[in-house]
């Protein structure tokens, strides 16, 4: 091991303490604008004040230093971009910005990392082994935040789809009082942001907000089942498009819309419960079986060596 090594050693988890603190205080910032452009209430509006101030100044920082133009991210890949990160529940308005930002970082500080690790735990190691474990490491840390967004968006999604069959009870229930269609998705998207699913409320909110700016109800409903990413969302479309061309029950169609969809989250829950078995035959073969046979047997080998000896 060299003399610098420590050093670098010393840096590295420097490094990666000030990445985990980032991450943490963006988390709280972003969590805490987001509250307050649903109108959701502060105890200490003066914290919440100071902690925008520092959140406007780190976007600013980003927003400056990491452009995607900068790295030749032109409109086109851009907007794919954009709606990709809508769909893993990203709704800044910088999001991209911190994407470029965290790419670089994973692309940089994981071969850090890696080489970190082998000059502590492997010094010896071969430079073929190096240059295979140093590349294995670039490679993580290049397709390591898609990855992560490809599984936000897939929780997310199992999120929607549990949650999609209350969404449409509480559209029934406004329809029913009276509320135009209009009206009971406002309605709806103060309770579900505020008390059940925050993310997904967001993405109600921007429907109410596209509606807003002129979009149809249509249109605006299409583009949250493109973010949403469930099939539940795409026939609610379709229903409600169907309905209002023909002059159909709104209600009656979205109260049957809604029983099927209850059931399919029966028949999802059931599925899972049925795959429980299979899983568990694995951690039983490995971790459950092997301390049985030891208990069970344990005292038979102690006896047979005994009378051995």
């Amino acid at each position: 091991m060299t003399d610098w090594t420590p050093f670098v050693i010393a840096l590295l988890s420097f490094l990666a303490m000030a990445g985990i603190v980032f991450v943490v205080g963006q988390y709280y910032l972003s969590d805490a604008k987001l509250r307050q452009r649903l109108a959701v209430s502060s105890p200490n509006p003066h914290a919440q004040g100071t902690e925008l101030d520092i959140s406007s100044n780190i976007s600013r920082f980003v927003a400056r230093h990491f452009d995607e133009k900068k790295f030749g991210v032109d409109d086109t890949f851009r907007g794919k971009l954009r709606l990709t990160l809508l769909r893993a529940g990203y709704f800044r308005h910088d999001a991209v910005n911190f994407y470029v930002l965290w790419r670089l970082l994973a692309l940089v500080l994981v071969p850090l990392f890696a080489y970190a690790a082998l000059e502590l735990f492997v010094p010896r190691a071969s430079l073929a082994s190096r240059l295979v474990i140093m590349g294995v490491a670039a490679a993580i840390g290049m397709m390591g935040p898609d990855a992560f967004i490809s599984r936000r968006q897939r929780l997310l999604s199992a999120e929607y789809r549990i949650l999609f069959p209350d969404f449409l009870d509480l559209l029934v229930v406004c329809i029913d009082a009276g509320l135009t269609l209009e009206g009971a998705m406002n309605r709806v998207t103060a309770e579900i942001g505020g008390r059940r699913n925050r993310v997904f409320g967001i993405n109600l909110a921007l429907l109410a907000a596209e509606m807003r700016a002129g979009r149809s109800f249509i249109d605006g409903l299409s583009a949250l089942a493109d973010r949403l990413m469930i099939a539940e969302a795409r026939s609610l479309v379709a229903l409600l498009r169907q309905s209002l061309e023909l002059g159909s029950n709104v209600g009656e169609a979205l109260r049957i819309f809604g029983d099927e969809m209850r059931e399919k989250r029966l028949l999802r829950a059931e599925e899972q419960a049925n795959k429980l078995s299979v899983k568990m035959i694995l951690p039983l073969a490995l971790f459950i079986m092997p301390v049985v046979l030891m208990v069970v047997l344990l005292p038979v080998g102690i006896r047979l060596f005994s009378a051995f000896q």
